[in-house]
Parts: structure tokens; sequence; C-alpha cells
């Protein structure tokens, strides 16, 4: 699961990534014709490293704000009460953030009966 989620964070990093790094090119070069690709390669690390970061660092607060808000829930009625689950409201704002960060972080949302999930 967590690996499903950071293939989704890499895939929209380097989309994202992609088209940045583009325009940074184009408008460095109308500036400095003679731009070293070291200066864009730099550029185009940093911005992927940022925006993966900033994409977890938000999908975060928005699981945080959700839970805050009641749009996600624990439920005792699989299996008999024999497993809790996670249910998130569809009208959830952000909701494929929230379902991002559980994926990125399935061991902090792994509950056992009568153990409430752990606070981050």
């Amino acid at each position: 699961m967590m690996l499903r989620g950071m293939c989704k964070v890499i895939a929209i990093a380097f989309a994202v990534n992609q088209v940045l790094t583009t325009v940074f090119t184009y408008v460095a070069q109308q500036v400095d014709s003679a731009l070293p690709h070291q200066m864009v390669w730099i550029f185009s690390c940093m911005t992927c490293g940022l925006l993966s970061l900033w994409l977890q660092a938000d999908a975060r607060r928005a699981f945080a704000f959700a839970r805050k808000q009641g749009y996600v829930k624990i439920t005792d009625a699989i299996n008999d009460g024999k497993e809790r689950a996670l249910q998130i409201a569809m009208d959830c704002p952000k909701r494929w953030l929230v379902i991002l960060h559980i994926e990125l972080n399935p061991t902090a949302f792994a509950m056992q009966p009568g153990n409430p999930p752990r606070q981050r």
C-alpha cells in the first residue's frame, strides 16, 4: 500500500517537474542563451524533491482536517467487530489527499480491535 502511495507522489512530482523545468529553461534561455545545463539539472532536482515533500505535507494536513471535521470515522462492524476500518466520507474535501496520506502511512492506521488508532 505504501508503494502505491509513493508511486502516486513520484508520478505527480515528475509530471509537474517536467512542466516547471520546461518553463524555467525557456525563460532562463531568454535571459541568458549560454545557460549551463547543470543549472537546469539542479533546478529540476530541487523542484522534484520540494514537490514531493509539499505533496506529502499537504496530504498530512488534509487528513488532519478531515479527521477533525468528522469526515474520517472508525468502524468496528467488519467481521463481527474483529477488525476495525477507516471510513472516509464521499463529500470529504480533498478526499484523494486523505487517501494518499493513508496509503503513505499504512502502519499508522493498522488497527486492532479495542485499540484506538495512533495519533501522529
